[in-house]
């Protein structure tokens, strides 16, 4: 019987062995989300930037369905081109999805993307 005590650490004599186990994780699991409960309150923060990029992108396909395709493919360069200032400049923890392969390759690709929009609006001829 003393022998029992000494193999299962932390549990009652009437405890089956698994019982014990599971509380110590239900512990850390209530621990760990009380702690995600208070980093997520400031997460929406961080997709803001995200957010307005997204909003230039709306904005400028409501322009496309009112056919003004310049104005929409500027729109949509502006968007991508503020995405590309936003990842330059902030840190990686405020950029939210922003922030997908590594920071140089990120301002690269929405640079040369949004000067791509641009100089298509600018040569196709309309508006």
């Amino acid at each position: 019987m003393a022998g029992e005590h000494t193999d299962r650490q932390g549990e009652s004599p009437g405890e089956s062995p698994g019982e014990g186990a599971q509380q110590v994780t239900l512990r850390r699991r209530r621990r760990a989300g009380a702690r995600k409960k208070a980093a997520s309150s400031a997460h929406w923060l961080s997709q803001l930037p995200y957010v307005l990029a997204l909003c230039g992108v709306a904005g400028s396909l409501v322009m496309y369905a009112t056919n003004h395709f310049r104005k929409g493919s500027a729109l949509l360069a502006a968007g991508v081109l503020f995405g590309a200032l936003a990842r330059l400049v902030l840190p990686e923890s405020q950029v939210g999805m922003l922030a997908i392969r590594k920071k140089w390759l990120d301002v690269l690709t929405m640079t040369a993307l949004a000067v791509a929009v641009a100089v298509v609006a600018w040569v196709v001829p309309g508006d």
